[in-house]
């Protein structure tokens, strides 16, 4: 068996072209898919990113079904959905239901990320409310989800967004 990959666009494609093929070819492996809850709900003000991560999770989503397909059962698959993580990439960023929605640390998405892998959890969402949010979205109407992203106000995260500052090239 193969997989076939005929473009490779980005560092998922990359991956799995180098490694993918050594997984199936010993029924064994586990692929990690770090992605965003911003790949899975927009958020206004991070239209590049969340398109990014949409492809990240898409890319999960057809690599998961093509290895199902291909009755390769030994090959895990986790795709990670955090929501912001204080790694300064993120700076200025606020959230306004710090008890629901915290920014999170990123030993804590390590830990999470090691239980995904250890417990073979296909998706993870963190902090655990996103999973209501996720359902939430497949189960209303757009008019409902407008009004718990005002409630939450998720549009207003990114009012005071800084982002990371750009790293200098060293001669």
């Amino acid at each position: 068996m193969t997989l076939e990959l005929s473009r490779i666009h980005d560092g998922s494609l990359v991956t799995m072209k180098h490694f993918g093929q050594s997984m199936i070819e010993r029924n064994h492996g586990h692929i990690v898919t770090i992605a965003s809850i911003a790949g899975k709900l927009g958020v206004a003000g991070l239209v590049d990113y969340c398109a990014s991560k949409h492809g990240a999770v898409g890319f999960h989503a057809s690599m998961t079904d093509e290895l199902r397909f291909l009755n390769i059962d030994g090959v895990k698959t986790s795709l990670i959905c955090p929501y912001y993580i204080n790694t300064g990439m993120f700076d200025g960023v606020v959230t306004n239901c710090p008890n629901v929605l915290p920014i999170l640390e990123p030993a804590y998405v390590i830990e999470c990320i090691m239980e995904a892998v250890l417990t073979n959890r296909e998706q993870y969402f963190m902090p655990r409310f996103l999973y209501i949010t996720t359902w939430f979205h497949t189960l209303f109407n757009t008019k409902s989800i407008h009004l718990m992203t005002a409630y939450f106000k998720i549009a207003e995260t990114m009012n005071d967004f800084k982002g990371r500052k750009p790293i200098a090239a060293k001669n």
